[in-house]
């Protein structure tokens, strides 16, 4: 699957284009986790709607998620700088915290549409608890990988000339995801993200350059850090705003439908 492209100015496109590929990744990406042999599928029917909190609701807590995820990504990126020992172990502690928070809103979430059996009245609820599920997930499975990184590298951080792009690139990351939060609340349109996404798209594009042309003038190592870093980072705000997008078109079609 081809994610879309730039266009003749090297611009990304908008995030709604971004939201319909990663929706279908996100599809893609579960649905071979929960895949169910036919014959193993009870397929029920019910004139009843879904229990106002059990399945159905899980669009209810895309909010939640991305606060959490936020939480959880501003968590790892302040890893990402030198640290004091004291400090470090402190900011190790809170970003734990904060990813294993966000693992269980993920897991709370989507686990009873995922977890039962297949019932007709819940076919919309199942498929957007695979979306969020398919996006959340790997948002996690991202800011884990900051998290492993950070820690890998220790106290002393990013310390050399790839901080300040790294860091500007994941400042740009974590504050998308709090406006891709901020959409779902207020509500706003979609559109709202296009300059965040944006935003981080220009810092990555940054950051790749200087790496390539070795104007950072660091380590091998350091430049493979950064490189790695800067994926996780731009890949976590398209995932962002593919969940925001799934969060905005089920209200539509509940408010649509009602």
């Amino acid at each position: 699957m081809t994610a879309p492209r730039e266009g003749m100015s090297g611009e990304r496109a908008p995030a709604g284009e971004y939201w319909w590929w990663m929706t279908l990744r996100s599809f893609a990406d579960v649905a071979h986790e929960w895949a169910v042999p036919d014959e193993e599928i009870k397929v029920q029917h019910r004139t009843a709607g879904p229990s106002p909190t059990g399945p159905g609701r899980e669009v209810d807590r895309v909010p939640a998620l991305l606060l959490k995820a936020h939480d959880a990504l501003r968590g790892a990126t302040h890893l990402i700088a030198p640290l004091g020992a004291s400090e470090s172990a402190g900011r190790s502690t809170t970003y734990a915290q904060s990813l294993s928070a966000f693992l269980k809103e993920v897991e709370d979430a989507t686990s009873t549409a995922l977890g039962g059996t297949l019932d007709e009245a819940d076919r919309r609820s199942v498929l957007m608890a695979l979306y969020v599920r398919g996006d959340a997930g790997r948002i996690a499975v991202l800011i884990e990988q900051v998290g492993d990184l950070a820690a890998r590298r220790g106290a002393q951080g990013f310390a050399g000339p790839a901080l300040r792009p790294v860091l500007e690139l994941g400042e740009s990351c974590v504050n998308l995801v709090a406006q891709a939060h901020d959409v779902l609340r207020l509500p706003g349109p979609l559109t709202v993200l296009d300059q965040g996404l944006a935003d981080v798209t220009a810092s990555q594009r940054r950051l790749s350059g200087l790496l390539l042309t070795s104007d950072l003038h660091c380590s091998a190592r350091e430049a493979a850090d950064a490189a790695v870093l800067g994926r996780c980072y731009e890949e976590c705000a398209w995932r962002a705003v593919a969940l925001a997008g799934v969060g905005l078109q089920a209200r539509d079609s509940a408010t649509s439908g009602r």
